[in-house]
C-alpha cells in the first residue's frame, strides 16, 4: 500500500484516481500538498507517490527537490502535451516518472503502481548505494536490473518493470539512460557492476573481486 500525494487537487481526473486507488488499497493525500505540510511523519516510512501538475512548464531541480525533501515521495510529473524532450528534461530535473496532459486516471494508477512498490524490491537498496550519483529514473532502472542479476532482461521488460504497462513510448527515454547508467557505473563503480548489451538484451553482472 502506498499514501499517494496530490499537489493538485482540482485537477478533472482527481475523483476518479481517488477511487480507482482505494481500489487496490491506497491512500490519497492533498491538503497542504504541495509543500508537504500535510504529510503524517508515520507516513514516511511508508512507500509514497506524489503528483505534480506543472502546466506547459517543465519541472525545475528545486521544484522537484523541494517536494522530495518535504514528503520523502518518488515523484511523477505531469507536462501539459509534453513530447519527448519535455520528459527528459523532467527526469533530469529529478522526475521518477512524467506523463503528457491530458492525462487519464487510468494511466496514472498504472504509473503509481511501480513507484508503490519501489521500496519493497530486493534491488531497491543496492541500487540506492551503488547508484549515488545517478538519477533517480537510472536508479530504479538499476534495481530492476539487480533484481534479474546475471539474467538477460529486454528494453521492453524493463519498461514494464520501472514505467509499469502500455509504456511503450518509453523505449527511447529507456535506451538513453540505460547508456548513462552503463557510463556512471564504469567511472563510479567499476569493481561492483557491469552492465553488458547483447543480442538478448542487458545483463547486469557482478564484478568478480
Amino acid at each position: 500500500m502506498a499514501t499517494v500525494l496530490l499537489t493538485d487537487p482540482a485537477q478533472p481526473w482527481v475523483s476518479a484516481l481517488v477511487e480507482a486507488l482505494a481500489e487496490r488499497g491506497h491512500t490519497v493525500e492533498t491538503k497542504g500538498a504541495a509543500c508537504g505540510e500535510a504529510w503524517p511523519a508515520p507516513r514516511r516510512r511508508q512507500a509514497a507517490v506524489a503528483v505534480l501538475s506543472v502546466g506547459e512548464a517543465g519541472p525545475t531541480v528545486a521544484q522537484i527537490a523541494k517536494l522530495r525533501a518535504a514528503t520523502g515521495a518518488s515523484v511523477i510529473v505531469l507536462i501539459e502535451a509534453g513530447n519527448f524532450l519535455d520528459r527528459l528534461e523532467a527526469y533530469e530535473a529529478g522526475a521518477d516518472d512524467c506523463l503528457s496532459e491530458p492525462v487519464r486516471a487510468d494511466r496514472l494508477v498504472d504509473a503509481i503502481e511501480p513507484l508503490a512498490g519501489w521500496w519493497g524490491r530486493p534491488g531497491a537498496e543496492e541500487a540506492d548505494d551503488v547508484g549515488a550519483g545517478c538519477l533517480p529514473i537510472e536508479r530504479r532502472i538499476l534495481a530492476a536490473l539487480v533484481d534479474q542479476a546475471g539474467r538477460p532482461v529486454t528494453v521492453q521488460q524493463l519498461i514494464v518493470e520501472v514505467w509499469g504497462p502500455g509504456r511503450s513510448d518509453e523505449e527511447a527515454v529507456a535506451r538513453l539512460h540505460l547508456g548513462s547508467l552503463r557510463r556512471k557505473l564504469a567511472a563510479a563503480r567499476p569493481n561492483r557492476w557491469r552492465l553488458l548489451t547483447d543480442a538478448t538484451g542487458y545483463r547486469l553482472l557482478p564484478v568478480s573481486p
